[in-house]
């Protein structure tokens, strides 16, 4: 029996060029859409004023080194907004949200905690929660956090781009947002803000086409 052999045909020059002029207009309609995307973000930051004092604000964890016991620097800016909020007298209360990992001792949102606590916030005015771990059972959580303690004007606090996607998430009233500025100083800036972009997108399109559980499955295993 005669045995089939599938031959390799390298593409030619011409190939190559089409491919790369194909990938070269990808990449130019990406960057665009990430420019348009980034421009919405800061229409709606700019739009945001905090006229009243909130009885919370809700902090979003972001991530944490685990080999070295630190935030990443937006965490940290996260927080900073927090204790800026808390000692301006623009929130009575912190709620920390986030974090949580299976078969880990880590709580994200009780780092955030100890955090704001070894910045002399008083751990009275602290909550937060150990079971959520993306940003939709992030805002789960937070509420019912928020509906126990008899809370009506909130404040989101996460970084710019995030705190975007959170504004599609919560439908509640008397809700505001609030953000520190994105820190585009070098290449490494504006490449990291592209990088979050996309993972903005991916957690939008996962989440608009993906039934909820196999969503939650998906990334519970993710983050495990």
């Amino acid at each position: 029996m005669k045995q089939l052999k599938i031959f390799f045909i390298p593409p030619d020059l011409k190939t190559w060029k089409k491919i790369a002029i194909i990938l070269f207009a990808l990449t130019i309609i990406d960057i665009a859409f990430g420019i348009l995307y980034y421009h919405k973000v800061q229409i709606f930051i700019s739009n945001q004023t905090i006229n009243s004092k909130a009885d919370a604000g809700v902090v979003f964890f972001g991530s944490y080194n685990l080999l070295t016991n630190k935030f990443d620097n937006d965490t940290k800016q996260r927080l900073t907004n927090a204790i800026h909020l808390y000692k301006s007298k623009k929130i009575d209360h912190i709620i920390c949200v986030g974090g949580a990992r299976a078969n880990k001792e880590f709580v994200g949102s009780r780092e955030m905690r100890n955090y704001l606590i070894r910045n002399n916030i008083n751990s009275e005015i602290i909550y937060y929660d150990s079971l959520s771990y993306d940003t939709i059972s992030n805002w789960h959580e937070a509420q019912k956090i928020i509906n126990r303690n008899h809370f009506e004007n909130i404040i989101i606090i996460s970084s710019p781009l995030h705190i975007y996607r959170i504004a599609k998430i919560v439908n509640r009233n008397n809700t505001f947002f609030s953000t520190h500025a994105l820190n585009n100083k070098s290449i490494f800036d504006y490449f990291s803000t592209y990088k979050n972009i996309h993972h903005e997108w991916t957690a939008l399109i996962l989440t608009a086409l993906l039934p909820e559980k196999i969503y939650f499955k998906l990334l519970y295993w993710y983050r495990s």
